[in-house]
This record gives C-alpha cells, sequence and structure tokens, in this order.
C-alpha cells in the first residue's frame, strides 16, 4: 500500500512519465514512510481539463494526486511535508504547473481496505499477535 492514482492534463512521452511515476513512488516510500514494492500508481492523461470553466492548456500544466492510505498511519506533518514534495518535484518534472493542481493524501480506514484478499485491520492484528 498504497494506492496513488495521478491524472495530468496533458499526455507525456516515455521518459517523463518514468521519472515522474519514480519520483512520486519514491517520496511516498520516503517522506510517508510507505513500502515501496507495495506502492501502486495509475497515470492518466484527461483530455478534457477545465479550471474556472475554462480549459486549461498553454504552458501549465495541471494536475490531480490522490495517494490513499491507512488511516491513523501518517502525521499532519509527514502529509504536509509530503503534498509539498510531490508539489516541488511534479514542478521540476513537469512545470510550469497550473495552481488549481490538487494533491489529496486519503486516510481510508483500516478495515475498508487492502490488497491480497486481506484487509489492513487483519494484517495489523495478526503483526500484533505475532509479536
Amino acid at each position: 500500500m498504497p494506492m496513488i492514482t495521478l491524472q495530468l492534463s496533458r499526455p507525456l512521452d516515455a521518459d517523463t512519465r518514468l521519472a515522474v511515476t519514480r519520483a512520486v513512488t519514491d517520496l511516498t516510500a520516503e517522506v510517508l514512510g510507505k513500502k515501496r514494492e507495495l506502492t501502486a500508481l495509475a497515470l492518466s492523461h484527461v483530455e478534457h481539463w477545465s479550471v474556472g470553466a475554462e480549459g486549461v492548456g498553454g504552458s501549465l500544466t495541471a494536475f490531480h494526486l490522490d495517494v490513499r492510505v491507512t488511516a491513523g498511519t501518517n502525521t499532519r506533518t509527514e502529509k504536509s511535508a509530503y503534498i509539498y514534495a510531490v508539489w516541488q518535484s511534479l514542478d521540476e518534472l513537469l512545470g510550469p504547473l497550473h495552481p488549481a493542481s490538487y494533491i489529496i493524501v486519503t486516510d481510508i480506514a483500516a478495515d475498508s481496505w487492502g490488497y491480497a484478499g486481506e484487509t489492513q485491520e487483519l494484517r495489523h492484528v495478526r503483526a500484533r499477535l505475532a509479536g
């Protein structure tokens, strides 16, 4: 975990797509402390993107990044640092960025999601019983 969805207002070439994927994955591991090997990222281009009912185009890139994590596993400070670091990284790789681009850290209850057929809550309980 976690699951990251990144939508962009413009398509990327293969090299930039790889650089963005690596940067976001690395920051998720480094700043939020998530396991890199379990971090999934879906990246897509949204053809019709608008802000204030006006199409986004020209030299600005708009984006929406949503990273879903288990509730209670990150502090406010970590989330704030993550949002800052991701913005800086995407600005470097894709900039200039449209100011109405969003990074959202979504906290999901441990009993409401999981992977490989098991909830995060079950994993947590199993680890506590084993430890």
